[in-house]
């Protein structure tokens, strides 16, 4: 069980679980709990699979999340997450692969985790796994579940007995409901509002201290010379772009994200100040590029090679030139701090856990209020290692008119907003605003008519939102108007130790699982190879040695655990022996 008189929870995190046993005892068996990125969400799912496990609604955990980067994170920070609930909760962790997903029963996993792509690619899989316990089911990154979406009705189909919904963000683009969300109806208005759970505002987080970073934003203003389709030309700024026709606009922004006059300028602010900031803290500053596009990421790799050699830059991206493998390597070794600089295409924009994360580059072509919020938040975690004055998350970007009321939002922190009435799942989906694809789309649409082209892009100065909250060009950035927090006080020299944590056992089943399976192979191919020598290159040794295995245990078909893998490596390196003599 988890003690809600923890110190170490955050009042938020508190919250959500007494709330989430009362909902139990109450007969809820589904619930959402919204917290700012930071905040922990993963303590808050592992929680709330400890209080269900301690009431005796579940036995297993399914945590599900929408990358293979996050489902890495969360894996392995299962044990930090324990050890903050204090939970006397013993665990078997197992990284579910959809080909040996046998294996999470076999070892007698019971927290077990996953993308939501591997249970859309094999939802019967997980159905027979979730039919023999009583599983507690965790979405992490919840508004990835839309309503009428794939991986949603996969989920629908898990016969689990509860499920804890969890996001930073829990209204979509396209207004869909959530799967699984509690909604009620607008007072004084049409429209339907989530109900969360628990509700953690960016507000509430600042006011805690030692969350949030604070945010200094840099907007770069351009003086723009553009020749209309027509042949006309004229000039305007960046920030008075919203009065061009719309075509035009996403014209000038697509041509703008290549064009070394606008790239270059928010390339060198940026790597001045992480060179800055990598001098004063050595080892605790790392800096993160949003690309629109795979060709575009490697443009600015080339770019910072060019003109900043000094920072080591890394690119990753989802596109066919880079193997998953390869992109999930560079991911490693940025975390291990092998890179400066992360350059990305939808691989970071949400999930990724990287508290030295303290300069931004947004270069996409997102700007629709929640993924920016979440993009923001890939810097905002608090760093731990470093004080609070240096705490700061500095963003750079170009100027444009949809800042606006994501600036809004950072000083004022609106609340949720309403989405349409309960509709139907075969309705059409609602359109959305272009995100990374708006250069693909863009491309389409100008077969058919003349683009209008920059012709000079000159630098036209600088709006600085600055994180103490001066006054600059007419506004204030406070962040949800709450002022930076004062430094935390010292704990006085005679503070009785803390308690003994509680006992648990964490088995890391993917890890006991591949030791045993290398020892299985090294000594498999040595005996392979031994035979060889003696009997000649001609025979298959590895399959005359796998045979008689069989034969001689009895052990046939496909090997599930550690104490397999083991017990075939002990009769495999016999056999070596032997043929050594």
């Amino acid at each position: 069980m988890v003690s809600v008189d923890n110190p170490r929870l955050r009042p938020g995190q508190r919250l959500a679980l007494e709330r989430w046993n009362r909902a139990l005892a109450a007969g809820s068996r589904s619930e959402l709990v919204v917290v700012p990125v930071g905040y922990g969400k993963t303590i808050i799912g592992v929680g709330s699979f400890a209080v269900a496990a301690a009431g005796g609604h579940a036995d297993t955990c399914l945590y599900l999340t929408p990358t293979d980067v996050l489902r890495t994170q969360v894996y392995h920070g299962l044990e930090r997450a324990l050890e903050v609930l204090d939970a006397r909760l013993d665990v078997r962790k197992y990284l579910a692969e959809n080909a040996t997903l046998h294996r999470a029963a076999a070892n007698r996993a019971n927290v077990i985790v996953a993308t939501y792509q591997q249970v859309a690619a094999a939802p019967q899989r997980y159905a027979k796994l979730c039919a023999r316990r009583r599983v507690h089911l965790v979405c992490d990154e919840a508004h990835h579940l839309g309503e009428r979406g794939q991986w949603a009705a996969a989920l629908r189909a898990l016969p689990v007995a509860t499920t804890m919904l969890l996001s930073a963000t829990p209204v979509r683009l396209d207004r869909e409901p959530l799967a699984g969300a509690r909604y009620v109806p607008v007072e004084d208005g049409e429209g339907l509002v989530i109900d969360p759970l628990v509700h953690v505002t960016m507000r509430q987080a600042w006011r805690e201290g030692r969350i949030l970073k604070r945010l200094a934003m840099q907007m770069k203003d351009y003086a723009v010379e553009l020749r209309s389709a027509d042949g006309e030309i004229y000039t305007f700024t960046a920030s008075e772009m919203a009065e061009l026709p719309d075509f035009d606009q996403r014209c000038v922004r697509q041509q703008l994200r290549w064009n070394d006059d606008y790239v270059q300028p928010l390339v060198r602010e940026f790597a001045r100040t992480l060179e800055r900031k990598r001098a004063l803290a050595p080892g605790q500053h790392q800096g993160l590029v949003f690309a629109a596009t795979t060709a575009h990421a490697e443009h600015l790799a080339r770019v910072f090679a060019r003109h900043h050699p000094g920072l080591r830059c890394a690119v990753v991206h989802s596109g066919d030139e880079l193997p998953a493998a390869e992109a999930e390597q560079r991911l490693r070794d940025f975390h291990a701090g092998r890179y400066d600089v992360l350059i990305q295409v939808r691989k970071a924009s949400e999930g990724f856990d990287a508290p030295t994360v303290s300069v931004l580059l947004k270069l996409d072509a997102v700007f629709s209020r929640e993924p920016v919020i979440q993009q923001l938040g890939r810097g905002l975690r608090y760093n731990h290692n470093l004080p609070e004055a240096q705490n700061v998350l500095h963003v750079f970007i170009g100027r444009d008119p949809r800042l606006a009321p994501i600036i809004d939002h950072l000083e004022r922190e609106a609340a949720l907003p309403a989405i349409p009435g309960q509709r139907n799942r075969d309705e059409p989906r609602l359109e959305v605003e272009a995100t990374e694809d708006e250069p693909e789309q863009l491309a389409g649409e100008a077969e058919d008519r003349a683009t209008p082209e920059i012709v000079d892009v000159v630098e036209a100065g600088d709006a600085v939102l600055d994180e103490t909250g001066r006054l600059i060009e007419g506004q204030q950035l406070t962040m949800f108007g709450i002022p930076a927090p004062p430094p935390a006080p010292r704990a006085a020299a005679s503070v009785a130790p803390p308690p003994a944590p509680a006992q648990r056992e964490v088995v890391d089943l993917q890890a006991e699982l591949q030791e045993a399976i290398d020892y299985c192979k090294t000594w498999t191919s040595r005996a392979a190879r031994e035979r060889a020598k003696r009997f000649g290159p001609r025979e298959n040794h590895f399959a005359i040695l796998n045979a008689a295995y069989a034969r001689e245990t009895g052990q046939r078909g496909t090997l599930s655990t550690a104490a397999d893998y083991r017990r075939k490596g002990d009769w495999m390196k016999r056999k070596y022996l032997e043929l050594l003599g």
